[in-house]
């Protein structure tokens, strides 16, 4: 993407080149527009936002616009760095330099680039130099005519470092929100990095690769695609990197595959991952049987509770809330399933929401750093980035390892946000409700289904858990690796929003027809060995035999055995004696036992019917123990 950059080379970022035109090129433009009304154009726009999240990429594809425009606009851009100097005025004076060229030059944009090393908060712990030069710019800035055709843009991605005399009306008039890009947006971004390559990959590998790079931010996808270029030439010319001479490079034969993708992704570790990386995943093919219904209720009931634009990203008609309360939901159970799967697949589908995590880790990350100021300041970026989202996983593990004072803090702030604050609180407890601290229960209104009590899985989802991972025992799996040489990717489609309640309903009611249909033509296919029928999983998502091929859930593609290892009723009678078994367990200690009979399955045993037995044997065993000692632990 070298060149001259302008708005048709900003990605995802739709709504934010509309507000920047409105606020910024057509006060230029249309300045007569302004004075027929007597209106006061804005004088200062902020952006903020992580980083790479495209600040500076709209400032520069803005300057490339005010020159293509039939009205020229000057733009003038600086360095926050480059306004200091160690000399005592000189700092001022180059301030002053800046606005009398934009004077000279109008219509004209000033573009503060890190603006936070420029204006920070003046305190007395700061040297007088930094405060004299925050004065001449609020100074600079109020000398600024309402006609003066000159507009302050500035940069940051630390909002609380900035001067708060800085952020008024008259001032920096308006902060533009810059968050990590959702799955349209990264899609959107990929679309516009690839669009000059001659061989382009398929758009449905490239809403794959978006929907596999949550956390990555503009900067990151741009690396990405460049990692990947480099993976190709790695793969089609290793000699480069032992001879010392230059190597000719064909780059017609150069053709970026989906195997060089998934290896450039694999190597780059996202911005927002190296300060802290967010709990933000999908449900895995092997938790989904278990897990699904009781998100799609979750979300339907969030559905209900928020917001429509908290919901979906798109423009749509707003649904206001009709509790006195900002939106919240609180997940508790005994089996922390909420806190390990369910709350990350929540952020994974509202992933167009800005996540603040306040957890153990946050609260205690700085040494010397009191809990009550991590929760403050928790809530205090939430509400600088609306709509958002709270998110307080496990939040008993330190409700007893802080102070009195922290908890009143924590639930002040709580009952402060009424309806009109769009943040999402979604806090998991792993005990039940009876067991929730009261000044924690009283924070969430039970009618209005603001608790949700996450049950241990029925009979019929630990069926379908384990129904597909018996019928394996029959196959072999190949590394996909082998098939990713040829261009043979097994893709997956990204969480679709909540669209309709009806919808998930309906998805949900006919869910165990469609396996009770599916199973009994799976096991005429495996037994009969016919090509032609397919099998559904448990989740009715499609085939995952096909022409008598299986895709297990680690990403191997599976081949029939020569014999079979479980015939129809052994498969039947173990499947049953597994659903009495695993009667009330938890989710983890369900994936527990999943993970030793894949051991089994995955010998080169023939006969796998007796040891599967013996492993069952010894679950029923412990299972007793197990539930003791959770007991005990929940009684201290």
């Amino acid at each position: 993407m070298a060149g001259i950059k302008d708005f048709s080379c900003v990605g995802g970022l739709e709504k934010h080149i509309r507000i920047v035109k409105e606020m910024v090129l057509f006060p230029l433009i249309y300045g007569d527009i302004y004075a027929k009304f007597n209106l006061r154009p804005p004088r200062g726009l902020l952006f903020y936002g992580p980083p790479g999240t495209g600040k500076t990429l709209v400032a520069s594809a803005l300057a490339v616009e005010c020159s293509n425009s039939e009205r020229k606009v000057s733009f003038i851009s600086r360095k926050g760095s480059d306004c200091l100097s160690k000399w005592v005025g000189e700092s001022e004076k180059k301030l002053q330099k800046i606005f009398q060229m934009a004077q000279q030059s109008r219509p004209c944009i000033i573009f503060f680039d890190e603006v936070d090393g420029l204006a920070p908060v003046r305190s007395s712990r700061q040297d007088f130099v930094h405060a004299s030069i925050v004065s001449t710019l609020l100074a600079l800035m109020d000398g600024l005519d309402n006609n003066s055709e000159i507009i302050v843009i500035g940069a940051t991605n630390r909002l609380d470092a900035i001067d708060p005399a800085l952020r008024r009306p008259g001032r920096f008039d308006r902060e533009l929100y810059f968050p990590l890009p959702c799955f349209t947006a990264r899609k959107d971004i990929l679309l516009i990095h690839v669009k000059n390559w001659k061989q382009k990959p398929p758009q449905k590998f490239l809403a794959y690769l978006a929907s596999i790079t949550v956390g990555f931010c503009g900067s990151d996808l741009q690396a990405l695609c460049t990692e990947a270029v480099m993976c190709c030439v790695r793969r089609n010319y290793p000699q480069i990197y032992t001879t010392k001479s230059k190597h000719h490079i064909n780059e017609r034969s150069l053709k970026v595959e989906k195997l060089d993708f998934i290896k450039a992704q694999q190597n780059i570790v996202p911005a927002s991952h190296r300060v802290c990386i967010a709990p933000v995943k999908t449900l895995s093919t092997e938790i989904r049987p278990l897990l699904e219904n009781i998100l799609n209720h979750i979300m339907t009931n969030l559905y209900n509770i928020c917001p429509t634009e908290m919901i979906t990203s798109e423009d749509s008609v707003i649904k206001t809330s009709h509790s006195t309360n900002c939106p919240r939901i609180l997940l508790c159970g005994i089996d922390d399933c909420h806190t390990r799967h369910i709350g990350p697949a929540i952020l994974h589908t509202l992933e167009h929401l800005p996540c603040h995590i306040l957890d153990v880790t946050t609260l205690f990350e700085e040494t010397g750093r009191a809990a009550e100021e991590s929760i403050i300041q928790k809530v205090k970026a939430a509400r600088h980035t609306l709509p958002s989202l709270l998110y307080v996983p496990d939040i008993l593990s330190w409700w007893d390892l802080v102070d009195e004072a922290a908890r009143v803090i924590f639930t002040s702030l709580l009952r402060g946000l009424d309806q009109s604050v769009h943040i999402l609180i979604l806090i998991t407890a792993k005990c039940d409700l009876e067991n929730i601290p009261l000044e924690i229960s009283v924070l969430f209104n039970k009618h209005q289904g603001e608790i949700q009590q996450i049950p241990v899985p029925n009979a019929t989802e630990r069926e379908n858990y384990f129904y597909e991972l018996f019928l394996k025992a029959n196959f072999t799996s190949n590394n996909v690796s082998n098939k990713s040489c040829n261009g043979e990717i097994i893709e997956s489609t990204p969480v679709k929003k909540i669209k309709m309640e009806s919808k998930i309903r309906t998805k949900r009611n006919t869910a165990s027809e469609t396996l009770k249909k599916s199973r009994s033509a799976s096991i005429a296919s495996v037994n009969n060995g016919s090509n032609k029928r397919e099998y559904k999983n448990a989740c009715g998502e499609g085939p995952l035999i096909k022409r008598q091929r299986l895709v297990s859930s680690n990403g191997n593609s599976l081949k029939p055995l020569n014999s079979e290892r479980l015939n129809e009723a052994q498969l039947q009678k173990i499947l049953h004696r597994t659903i009495l078994l695993t009667e009330g367990w938890p989710c983890h200690q369900l994936e527990c036992l999943r993970t030793s009979l894949e051991w089994i399955l995955d010998s080169q045993e023939s006969d796998i019917y007796e040891p599967i037995n013996k492993c069952l044997n010894n679950f029923e065993h412990g299972s007793s123990n197990y539930l003791n000692n959770e007991l005990k632990l929940e009684q201290t």
